[in-house]
């Protein structure tokens, strides 16, 4: 590595020092995971959250791990849920997973940090188990041996620099992803064998021998590399890449490339071009080692199979057997006898300090109670239903259902423009369907306009009991359809 080339500790060391790693090595890392990815979710598309929709969404993650164990700068001093959303907020901002933005007074949003989206995006391949993209390894692998044999592939006379950087690149990542495939195939491997030390059963073994493990998505890379002509094609495009690294006709055309891609200096583009050769060598020449490993997985599993069937079928198996001839064997040869007499007989020294023979009817084996049969027939019914009682029923129930299109068309009526207000001391509401109304605007907070346009429409509830937390008795109520309901505030937002 050259001198003027930063090391990726180097270039991560910006992060490291604002802390940018530090909310994943503490223990409550599942819940600031958990508010990332709920915050990059409801993030627009210029990647910002409104600030209160943000602290909102931090109090429901915090809401599904009551039984959290907070530090005191993460609120765990706090009981209310409102303070401890507040302190988690300030941590995020802290460690620079969210930025401020105040476009105005009343406008007052959060963006998400880039490098938080792809910390998410390595989190989440590193929590999914996709054994179904184990499918495309077979085609990963034709396709590398295809554009790597293909005539004048990697050719400085043919292909220009930035070609040759692009070709470079494209091999280099088929090939790292076909060598995690390759990972993947071990690793499932693995688990079948860890299950199988734990099988019950001798059925459960060969279960899982002949059925679950030869049926598995791990067969497909396994059975990929098998397949008439691939693994000798592998070898001849790695020849093929080994001939690219030690042509320095090849090296300079890919290091033009990267010099006025990565805006280099000569010398150190010429490095950079080498050290792509050489993973693009190593990365094709480790996938026939990795398929031998996983060979030695594979026959261990089946050794371990057929070791386990043995123990459950012919060792363990066996015992009961034993032991019952060996009692057989006892009453023939002392019929007759007390224990009291066998006590100087060889092989009948017991080591159990009381002795209780069951005779009688304990000894005999107990009736199994059989459930009564269960009558499944349909009861015929000679009336039919009436479809039209059935009509008048399904439009009784939709007149009290609580949807979206129905929470936008009160708001359009209360608030007809963006940015209005209103509370429940001056809202008044006298029939049923109005209440039940308010109620599907308390259950969402945004739907589609009824009016002209389906554009959207969305609004938001400030209720006063954030005022009064700590004292619920000073909560004013206001009266709406013969109901008393604590004060809160409409806004409408679009």
């Amino acid at each position: 590595m050259t001198p003027q080339t930063p090391s990726l500790g180097q270039r991560l060391a910006p992060l490291f020092n604002a802390g940018f790693f530090r909310p994943l090595s503490r223990p409550t890392a599942a819940i600031y995971v958990d508010c990332a990815d709920r915050l990059v979710d409801a993030a627009d598309d210029g990647g910002q959250v409104p600030h209160d929709e943000a602290r909102l969404l931090i109090r429901e993650v915090l809401a599904r791990h009551p039984d959290a164990q907070l530090d005191e700068d993460e609120g765990g001093q706090f009981r209310d849920l409102n303070q401890r959303a507040g302190q988690f907020f300030n941590q995020l901002l802290q460690v620079h997973w969210l930025e401020q933005r105040r476009v105005s007074l009343d406008e007052h949003f959060v963006l998400i940090a880039p490098a938080l989206r792809r910390l998410l995006r390595m989190l989440r391949e590193l929590a999914e188990d996709r054994p179904a993209e184990l499918k495309d390894f077979a085609a990963t692998l034709r396709s590398l041996c295809r554009d790597l044999l293909a005539d004048g592939a990697l050719d400085p006379g043919r292909v220009g620099p930035e070609e040759m950087r692009q070709t470079v690149k494209d091999l280099l990542d088929r090939a790292g992803r076909a060598d995690d495939q390759m990972h993947a195939v071990e690793s499932l491997v693995l688990q079948h064998e860890s299950a199988q030390r734990t099988s019950g059963s001798a059925q459960e073994t060969l279960e899982r021998f002949l059925v679950e493990f030869h049926s598995g998505q791990h067969m497909v890379c396994y059975d990929a590399l098998q397949e008439a002509g691939l693994l000798s094609n592998l070898a001849r495009a790695r020849n093929i890449a080994h001939e690219a690294l030690h042509d320095p006709y090849t090296k300079q055309r890919l290091a033009e490339g990267l010099a006025a891609h990565l805006e280099l200096d000569p010398v150190d583009a010429y490095a950079e071009a080498e050290r792509w050769l050489v993973r693009l060598e190593r990365q094709l020449a480790a996938i026939p080692i990795k398929q031998r490993l996983i060979d030695g997985r594979m026959a261990d599993f089946s050794r371990l199979s057929a070791a386990r069937y043995h123990y459950q079928t012919e060792l363990r198996g066996r015992r009961p057997e034993q032991v019952k001839a060996y009692l057989d064997t006892a009453a023939s040869l002392h019929s007759g006898q007390s224990f009291a007499d066998l006590a100087g007989e060889p092989g009948m020294q017991l080591l159990s300090p009381f002795v209780e023979v069951i005779f009688g009817r304990e000894s005999l084996s107990r009736p199994r109670v059989q459930r009564p049969p269960v009558d499944l027939s349909v009861p015929v019914t000679e009336a039919r239903p009436d479809p039209e009682a059935a009509k008048d029923e399904i439009r009784a129930r939709n007149l009290n259902v609580l949807t979206p299109q129905r929470a936008a068309r009160f708001i359009e009526h209360h608030l007809p423009e963006k940015g209005a207000r209103i509370s429940t001391e001056t809202l008044r509401l006298f029939r049923e369907d109005d209440l039940l109304d308010l109620l599907a605007v308390l259950s969402f907070d945004r739907g589609t306009s009824a009016i002209g346009a389906r554009r959207p429409v969305r609004w938001r509830v400030q209720p006063v009991r954030a005022d009064f937390g700590m004292e619920p008795d000073r909560i004013p109520r206001d009266p709406e359809s013969g109901r008393l309901m604590e004060r809160f505030t409409l806004e409408r937002l679009a």
